[in-house]
């Protein structure tokens, strides 16, 4: 862990976790759109809607800017594959299953990952036609 110190407004002097930066370093999708029969009751399972999920991905991105190289990064193709084929090839009740079954599909191949997931369903069935709902979770690195 390399550490400096750094001051607050008062001047008091504080370590500043230099690993802690890299924290915020992401690889993100935005706005991936499949078509599945999610939702609560039959009526909703037994047609398609439109889902958009979009997807943060936190870990230290140091070595990939340096080697240039796909395997020391995360795959940005990899993680929309999954989570497409899991929003395609089952069906839940509920989005946040559905969000979870995505984060816990994409950390099995990148488990030093940290995930927010935010899934939306497209023109959901509700009162006042809204243009879409859906769930923001977060999940951490395993």
């Amino acid at each position: 862990m390399v550490a400096t110190e750094s001051k607050t407004r008062l001047g008091q002097v504080q370590p500043i976790d230099r690993e802690d930066e890299t924290a915020a370093d992401t690889v993100f999708v935005r706005g991936l759109e499949f078509e599945a029969s999610h939702g609560y009751t039959a009526a909703e399972r037994r047609a398609t809607r439109r889902f958009r999920v979009s997807l943060e991905l936190r870990q230290p991105l140091r070595v990939p800017a340096q080697t240039d190289r796909l395997p020391d990064t995360i795959d940005y193709r990899r993680v929309c594959e999954i989570a497409v084929r899991i929003g395609t090839e089952s069906t839940f009740r509920l989005l946040e299953r559905l969000a979870a079954r995505i984060a816990e599909s994409i950390q099995e191949v990148y488990p030093a990952a940290g995930i927010s997931v935010e899934l939306e369903k497209l023109a959901p069935p509700c009162p006042g036609c809204p243009e879409s709902c859906g769930v923001r979770m977060t999940f951490p690195a395993r």
